[in-house]
Formats: structure tokens, C-alpha cells, sequence
């Protein structure tokens, strides 16, 4: 009896060496790098068609499709740097009255592109998604930038677009407002 609780005994120990020994272990930077933080971008992006009107946006969007939302100043739609014709825009959305969507925040991105300076920084945002600085001792330099649910990303820091005029921007993230100028090109 006791030779077959040993042979028992060896062979679930052996069993469980092997099962261990095919199961891979996952260190802790393995899961922090695996867990998703971030929100889905629910963004929708595209072209400004020629049929927009005052309160009416036609989108054409990168899949190819032909979409329109109401733009409203009732219902608050935020729109920052303007709708022209051709330019590209990203912008978010919500269900309006009846199966029309409302324009919720509408950021152009053409607008967007070009030299920004203020007191403590200088840099272009270009159109690939490359941000250059002209301040070369800048300690921490804005070097590229995307668009998320509407917000401004600017390297890993994400702002809000509070004004995108035709000569100024201002953004804003938890660390305060940032307010800056467009540069004009100089006149020879």
C-alpha cells in the first residue's frame, strides 16, 4: 500500500512540475504594458464637403462615406477654427432630436496646422503629424501630435482646443490654460 501511495505521490508531483514548467509567467511590466487605459477614440474624422451650410456639416469621411450633422448654436456645438469647404476636421458627435447627429466639438484640423509661438515656446505643427520646435534650448519639446475624441494630444500630454482662431489658440489640460499666437511669415 504504501509503494502505491509513493508512485501516486511522484507522479503528481511530476505532473504539476511538468504543467508549471509549459505555463508562462507574466512579469508585472508584462501586464501594466498589456492593460488598456486609454478610451477608444470615438472621433470622427474626414473632409468638409461643398453642400455645408450654416447649420448643416457634410463630411466626407476617410472610409469614403458622405455623412451630415447638424450644427447648431442651440444645442452648443463647440466649432473651433471654422468649416470651410475642403478643410479636414475631426469632431464629435451626439444623437440630436429625431435620427439627425449633432456636431458636439468640431476642431479643424487645417486650421490647426501652422507656427504657434507664446512666452516659453515656438514650434510648428505640421501636417504628418510632426511638430518642429524653433526653440532649440526647449527642455521639453513638443515633437509630434495627434487628435482624440476631439482633444489636442501634444507628444503625451492631451488639451483641450478652448479657441482655434484664424491668429490664436488656446488649450487646456489639468496643469492650466496655454495660450498661444500664430506666427505670421515675416515681410522681406
Amino acid at each position: 500500500m504504501r509503494h502505491l501511495t509513493y508512485i501516486a505521490a511522484v507522479v503528481a508531483v511530476t505532473t504539476a512540475i511538468i504543467g508549471c514548467d509549459n505555463k508562462r509567467t507574466v512579469s508585472s511590466e508584462e501586464q501594466k504594458d498589456t492593460v488598456i487605459t486609454e478610451k477608444p477614440d470615438t472621433a470622427i474624422y474626414g473632409v468638409v464637403g461643398e453642400n455645408t451650410t450654416m447649420h448643416v456639416l457634410e463630411l466626407l469621411t476617410e472610409d469614403g462615406k458622405v455623412m451630415t450633422f447638424a450644427v447648431s448654436q442651440d444645442s452648443c456645438s463647440d466649432v473651433q477654427g471654422g468649416i470651410f469647404a475642403g478643410d479636414k476636421v475631426t469632431l464629435t458627435t451626439r444623437k440630436g432630436s429625431g435620427d439627425e447627429q449633432e456636431v458636439v466639438k468640431l476642431v479643424n484640423l487645417t486650421s490647426l496646422l501652422g507656427k504657434w509661438t507664446s512666452l516659453d515656446r515656438n514650434f510648428e505643427i505640421q501636417e504628418d503629424g510632426v511638430i518642429v520646435s524653433a526653440v532649440k534650448a526647449e527642455s521639453h519639446p513638443y515633437t509630434h501630435w495627434t487628435m482624440a475624441n476631439g482633444n489636442l494630444i501634444l507628444n503625451a500630454d492631451t488639451f483641450e482646443v478652448l479657441l482655434l482662431g484664424p491668429d490664436s489658440m488656446s488649450i487646456e489640460n489639468d496643469k492650466g490654460i496655454y495660450v498661444y499666437k500664430r506666427q505670421t511669415a515675416s515681410k522681406p
